[in-house]
């Protein structure tokens, strides 16, 4: 494919760590004129030659370490030259037109830093990213409150919906944007880095669209081959507990009393 032919406003990347066949689908999912960039965390060096001749769009990375989550995103930004980055997870698989119309939203939503396709879950609407309330007080910290589900957001939306956070399972983000904040916190190996992201873009009065017609399929806690469900089980709970007291050490005016009030699920 000529280099013309790539679309010049989205780059898609995706991060992996033994996904196997997960990330075939995702692949597939994605029209071959946007180019793709996939970080391999699993330090598969013999699947790059695979992928990169079966995906004439895409090119693999192999950073050599597992960067975690945030560092991998970090790390592609290197090769990002488009105005925008569709971060999307390798049990993700894109339905028709799904960037198409996040495109389109963004020019509609020029203020919005992050916009997110609806996301389903076996056909079911997943209302996880949508349950959260996150209130500020002058100094820009989460309020020491017990934030409960919007029971607003329970249903699938009507049409655009402006959220105060999202999970990281699908991110259309303004590069501009996000460069303009340093990008995603690397202190952060896995979980919180997509609400601190989310907040950190409110803080600055930017603004998180979910788009209605722009729609992904996602499988959740499926991103990795089932031979490592222990090793990620376990990788997984400390990860999300020690991102948890890191997140709301940087953002809670209280962060004993936010122990207490908030429970958070990202």
């Amino acid at each position: 494919m000529n280099k013309q032919n790539y679309n010049q406003s989205c780059t898609v990347v995706v991060t992996t760590f033994y996904a196997e066949k997960k990330l075939d689908i995702c692949l597939n999912s994605i029209p071959n004129n946007f180019r793709i960039i996939v970080i391999d965390n699993g330090n598969e060096i013999k699947k790059k030659n695979i992928y990169e001749k079966k995906y004439r769009n895409l090119r693999y990375i192999i950073p050599g370490e597992n960067l975690g989550i945030p560092r991998s995103y970090n790390y592609s930004l290197q090769f990002v030259k488009t105005r925008y980055l569709f971060q999307i997870q390798p049990d993700v698989v894109l339905k028709r037109n799904c960037i198409n119309e996040l495109i389109l939203a963004a020019k509609k939503y020029p203020n919005a830093a992050i916009l997110s396709p609806i996301v389903y879950n076996d056909n079911l609407y997943e209302e996880l990213e949508n349950i959260r309330i996150l209130k500020l007080n002058k100094k820009k910290k989460i309020k020491n409150i017990k934030i409960k589900k919007n029971l607003a957001f329970s249903y699938v939306p009507q049409g655009d919906l402006s959220v105060d956070a999202i999970t990281a399972t699908a991110m259309f983000i303004d590069v501009k944007k996000l460069r303009m904040i340093n990008g995603w916190d690397n202190n952060i190996f896995a979980y919180y880095d997509d609400i601190d992201l989310c907040l950190r873009f409110k803080i600055l009065g930017y603004e998180i669209v979910k788009i209605k017609s722009s729609q992904v399929n996602h499988e959740g806690f499926s991103s990795h081959s089932k031979k490592f469900h222990e090793e990620m089980d376990s990788s997984r709970n400390f990860h999300y507990c020690w991102s948890k007291i890191y997140f709301l050490k940087k953002h809670s005016s209280n962060l004993r009393g936010s122990f207490e009030a908030i429970t958070l699920s990202f």
